[in-house]
């Protein structure tokens, strides 16, 4: 090698890529096509952190040496580092047209297929590794990570054995087996895997995670959140992991001040990508022990809180920033943008309502519309010149959001005639639920592998890549959203009855840049005139608010093409029996006089126990739990008897526990969990196995 191109490519192999990069640029200087020197530099850029600068290089040393295998498997390598997938593939199959025994470009192509959702061409590509090079670690580790992906667990088992048996000290191959065995159902020798990965790599951020999952799998809830903690340590980054993080703290109740862990919680606020609502009482009791500083205010601004003392408290402490002297603008800015995370909900005396007829005639200032926005919205006032950050997020979510919804143009795709539809749209447009701020970014998991990982024996080839769902009653989007991002090269028609809902759902699509989502008002009833036909339905907790279930579950059905799959959620009679008690009590009050009466109940009635839950400290929340308009609730038997009516065929439910093993041990002979009879045992004995909801799949 020429000593200058050997001094060069050992500073960056030592990783002094900066001052590689000035060698190489030496050379070019005096060599301006050396094709070596180029494409080096093009590395090194890209190592230093200058990916654009590096990859034209990049490009350019293929250009100038077309026939270099390795440089063109490197350009593929960092184009699919920086997600250009559909071009690192294009590199990888120009290297295999020039040199088919070459097993690492077949092992990159099925990286790259592997990436883009194309498991069947990935499997393909190692399995052409494999037989170019039978002992390689890496195409054997990487088949059976894709054999897992397809949700062939035992397969992908022997594969990442045999990857290991070759190279043992491979964290990547321990992690993948670790998945493989939680997958299998062999938890504890997960574990096993997870930590012997991070023996190897202790900054492994993906073993971490895992980890995280098997153990709350076992019940461990406390080493699970230690688990999840060192993956967001170790990747700050990374949304699943805070995600996770958050779930597991959400079970989580404090009894002292934890400095460092307020300073990760305080962290957690700052991904906007994660949805911190669920772990909102845990922070309460962290909070509760220290004075009200940053990770309170971040609390209050953030999620709604459920909790009937501090909901006390803060009704209390409200009342004395309105009648005396307001302590900060800080603070009170973040009561106020809890006040419209629970719809002005709290109770208020008349010494408040009657101050606040004189606050609202003259109020200018932003301490003093701050003050205001804690019990009424602020339309109508004019935004004053200085208020600082606070103020500028409370006026931009409190004013501007809203203004933004009403402005939106969301067509119509049916009209409302059914009489129950229009006043369960009247409900909605008076109080669009669910109000969501903030939902998870789950990452790219197409409908085949979902349903792969969700129901190994079903047969998926049938579906597009690219599917077309309809979710019917999308409400504000949450779940649009997400399902946008779960199913990227999806195309996506989400429909609800309420033009408010829409509104807010078609909002925050476009803040979160989702392409593939689009929104229409109309009546589930009337669906049947769309000419369009889709690969799966999703629709959760719509059609039993119908006057007739049946009848608009039978639009969806005719809505399906062959072959296509439904997601439904249902209320179950024996999971909403509380809930069922606390409506009967309610019947025909406004909420705050509704929530007045329940909150007044013993504490032993089986209906206060509605107090307890999210929905019940938000207007939108409270009204859809114990005030709708239409309800109906079923059982297992009555499930199976509309499936019969509709034609369907049972895929199975739908859960986010260990259910389906504790059902398989009481009915070992049902292991696919398809019986509905066998359901309803189960549920008789476990009363609050469905107490959100039936969630199952169904195919047409």
């Amino acid at each position: 090698m020429d000593p200058a191109l050997a001094k060069a490519s050992s500073l960056a192999q030592s990783g002094r890529f900066d001052e590689a990069a000035e060698r190489y640029r030496g050379i070019l200087r005096r060599r301006p096509d050396d094709a070596e020197a180029t494409h080096f530099l093009g590395v090194c850029l890209v190592r230093s952190g200058r990916p654009s600068e590096g990859l034209a290089l990049l490009e350019r040393s293929v250009t100038l040496a077309p026939g270099n295998a390795m440089y063109r498997q490197n350009f593929g390598l960092i184009l699919a580092e920086a997600g250009q997938l559909a071009a690192a593939e294009a590199q990888f199959r120009s290297v295999l047209a020039a040199e088919p025994g070459n097993a690492s470009a077949h092992n990159f192509l099925g990286m790259a297929c592997q990436r883009l959702g194309r498991l069947d061409e990935a499997l393909a590509a190692y399995e052409s590794a494999l037989r170019l090079a039978p002992g390689d670690p890496a195409a054997a580790n990487n088949l059976g990570y894709c054999l897992l992906e397809r949700g062939e667990a035992e397969a992908a088992e022997a594969w990442l054995r045999r990857a290991l048996a070759a190279a043992p000290d491979n964290a990547m191959a321990h992690n993948n087996l670790g998945n493989a065995l939680r997958l299998r159902g062999d938890v504890q020798a997960a574990v096993q895997s997870y930590r012997r990965a991070l023996a190897l790599a202790p900054a492994f951020s993906d073993a971490y995670y895992n980890l995280a999952m098997a153990l709350r799998d076992l019940g461990e809830r406390l080493e699970a959140l230690g688990a999840a903690r060192r993956a967001v340590q170790t990747a700050p980054p990374r949304s699943p992991a805070w995600q996770l993080f958050a779930e597991l703290l959400a079970v989580t109740r404090f009894t002292a001040w934890d400095e460092a862990m307020a300073a990760d919680c305080q962290r957690l606020f700052a991904h906007a990508e994660v949805e911190v609502q669920i772990c909102a009482e845990a922070l309460l009791s962290l909070v509760r022990h220290a004075p009200r500083g940053a990770l309170f205010r971040l609390l209050l601004e953030h999620a709604l809180v459920a909790d009937e003392d501090f909901e006390r408290e803060m009704t209390a402490w409200r009342r004395e920033q309105l009648l005396e002297r307001p302590e900060s603008l800080e603070l009170v800015c973040a009561l106020a943008q809890q006040c419209f995370l629970n719809e002005y909900l709290w109770e208020e005396s008349e010494a408040e309502t009657a101050a606040l007829e004189g606050l609202s005639s003259r109020a200018a200032t932003a301490l003093e519309l701050a003050t205001l926005a804690m019990y009424r919205p602020l339309r109508g006032h004019a935004k004053p010149r200085e208020g600082g950050d606070a103020f500028e997020r409370l006026w931009r979510r409190v004013v501007e959001e809203p203004a933004a919804e009403a402005r939106l143009d969301i067509p119509a795709l049916t009209p409302v005639r059914d009489a129950v539809s229009r006043a369960v749209r009247a409900q909605y447009e008076e109080n669009p639920y669910p109000r969501w701020h903030r939902a998870p970014a789950p990452g790219a998991f197409p409908l085949r592998r979902m349903l792969r990982q969700l129901f190994p024996h079903l047969d998926v080839r049938t579906l597009p890549e690219a599917p077309e769902i309809l979710i019917a009653g999308c409400g504000t989007g949450r779940h649009a959203a997400i399902s946008a991002q779960l199913h990227p090269r999806a195309r996506i028609l989400a429909v609800d009855i309420s033009r408010a809902s829409l509104a807010y759902a078609q909002r925050r699509a476009h803040e979160l840049g989702l392409a593939n989502v689009r929104f229409a008002q109309a009546d589930l009833l009337e669906l049947g005139a769309l000419a369009e036909r889709f690969d799966l339905v999703e629709c959760a907790g719509v059609l039993h608010h119908l006057a007739d279930p049946l009848a608009g579950w039978r639009v969806l059905v005719g809505l399906l093409r062959p072959g296509g799959l439904m997601k439904v959620a249902l209320y179950s009679e024996l999971g909403r029996r509380r809930i069922t008690q606390a409506r009967r009590l309610v019947a025909g009050l406004e909420v705050r006089a509704a929530r007045r009466r329940l909150f007044e109940l013993p504490a032993a009635d089986p209906a206060r126990e509605v107090t307890r839950l999210r929905d019940f400290y938000s207007a939108s929340g409270a009204r859809d739990l114990v005030l709708h308009v239409q309800e109906h609730r079923f059982t297992p038997e009555e499930l199976a008897r509309m499936l019969d009516a509709l034609g369907l065929e049972f895929l199975g439910f739908e859960f986010t526990d260990n259910t389906l093993q504790a059902y398989r041990r009481r009915f070992p002979e049902d292991p696919k969990g398809l019986s509905f009879d066998r359901w309803g045992e189960f549920e008789r004995e476990h009363p609050d196995t469905f107490a959100s909801m039936y969630q199952f799949w169904v195919r047409r």
